[in-house]
């Protein structure tokens, strides 16, 4: 693997330096792929799991992992993988930091927000999830595991704080949705008109977006709602159907670079996209997805966070040129996410 080189990091919020306040192009993401500067990520310290709900349940392991543990802390259930976690986020932190990326870390959900609402349990170790930054605006959305709307109080105080600094951000919310399921089949899950739109799904190439939809995460609704937001700004929205055994698009797509990227073809129900169609394509199998081999994170073009137990796909990014930055992130991984989950760029900028 080729060394990468560590530039000398630069705030984007130091009115000091070459960001300026005034181009909102200096700010926010606008692709997967550009050099990563400043990026949120989460944890788990005080995540609690939540009362077991089917309509988003039936994904994976989750009927085995959440029934009798409402309420309990996530690291309490398995101490020895808690603490695992903790330190591998944690040590991640500080790889970030070695590269030059400013890192946020959440604020604690309030205890009266905790105390005061029913839904039990949030997934503050996933930043990726409860918002979009997309261009210049920040939105904050809503989740199918709807108990993970709280976490909105986690990244409130660093928007309000960015968008100080940054006259040029937009930051809305989307609007609020009640929190159970229209019906009680797969069929009528599928056909929910409430409005979600998930970080875990969202990929940004330039003007187009992909959003996928499994009926477990996004809503077609809710990715409607995006275009409608985003329309007068030039993005197109595109809904990329995918088979329900998928969380999220992260969990079967990764961007390495523009036109490269990883994907298990087998989980696009109507086939590629039609923004990746010239795109080449490292194929990866369902087994490779499901523990997080796609669930990766750029650093710049070519230069690509991947978890250090997916040796085959770390070798098929070599071969194409590419540097693949191992990460030790097994413990993250078996709990259900990955690189990709625990992180959110705030700004990307060539």
């Amino acid at each position: 693997m080729s060394e990468i080189n560590k530039p000398e990091y630069t705030d984007p919020l130091d009115s000091n330096n070459s960001y300026s306040e005034s181009d909102p192009n200096d700010t926010g993401v606008y692709n997967e792929w550009d050099r990563l500067r400043e990026v949120m990520l989460g944890d788990v310290r005080e995540s609690v799991l939540p009362q077991y709900q089917e309509d988003w349940g039936r994904y994976a392991n989750l009927k085995e992992f959440m029934p009798g543990n409402a309420g309990v802390k996530w690291i309490d259930r398995d101490p020895e993988s808690g603490q695992k976690m903790i330190e591998q986020v944690d040590n991640f932190e500080e790889l970030l930091k070695s590269y030059g990326v400013k890192v946020h870390r959440p604020s604690s959900i309030p205890k009266s927000v905790r105390d005061g609402n029913r839904l039990l349990g949030d997934g503050m170790i996933y930043a990726r999830d409860s918002h979009l930054v997309v261009g210049h605006h920040i939105i904050q959305t809503n989740m199918r595991m709807t108990f993970r709307i709280k976490e909105h109080y986690c990244w409130s105080p660093l928007f309000q704080k960015y968008c100080e600094n940054n006259p040029g951000i937009r930051w809305i919310n989307m609007p609020d949705v009640k929190p159970e399921p229209d019906g009680k089949t797969p069929a009528e899950w599928i056909a929910d008109r409430r409005l979600f739109v998930e970080g875990g799904d969202t990929f940004i190439l330039d003007k187009d977006i992909l959003v996928g939809f499994s009926s477990l995460g996004s809503s077609p609704a809710g990715i409607d709602w995006l275009q409608r937001i985003l329309a007068d700004d030039g993005y197109r929205v595109h809904r990329v159907p995918l088979k329900d055994e998928w969380l999220h698009l992260d969990c079967c797509f990764a961007v390495i670079k523009e036109g490269l990227a990883v994907a298990c073809m087998d989980a696009f129900k109507e086939g590629v996209p039609d923004p990746l169609k010239d795109w080449e394509f490292i194929e990866a199998s369902p087994e490779e997805c499901h523990v997080m081999g796609s669930n990766t994170l750029c650093l710049e073009p070519g230069k690509v966070f991947i978890g250090s137990k997916h040796e085959r796909l770390i070798s098929e990014i070599e071969k194409r040129g590419c540097v693949p930055i191992s990460v030790d992130y097994d413990a993250v991984e078996w709990n259900g996410g990955g690189i990709r989950c625990t992180t959110h760029p705030l700004v990307r900028k060539n």
